[in-house]
């Protein structure tokens, strides 16, 4: 019968662990900030929610795609850090849906 070491065991439940969260730090549609007073934007602002270590710019632009609808095309507006998005997708990007 074989043994299995503390170490194995430890890299076995860290895979199964970091296998679980990925669903976690998914990127997922937030709440986008509100424009500046007297702003007259092309479109609705919208906001994705994601973690940069884990999320790559296509998965990002996919959500905020899906989020603006078959009329409209994303338009970066910027990004930050900030309290409205959960611990584990720290940033936020905000876009705004300009018609197409």
């Amino acid at each position: 019968m074989q043994r299995w070491s503390l170490r194995s065991v430890a890299a076995a439940l860290s895979c199964l662990l970091l296998g679980a969260c990925g669903s976690l730090v998914a990127p997922f549609e937030g709440l986008a900030r509100d424009p500046e007073p007297g702003v007259i934007e092309a479109g609705p602002r919208i906001a994705v929610c994601y973690n940069a270590m884990f999320s790559t710019p296509q998965a990002v632009r996919r959500v905020a795609e899906e989020a603006c609808g078959n009329n409209a095309i994303p338009r970066p507006l910027g990004q930050d850090m900030r309290l409205s998005c959960p611990l584990l997708t720290p940033v936020r990007a905000t876009f705004i849906c300009a018609p197409e």
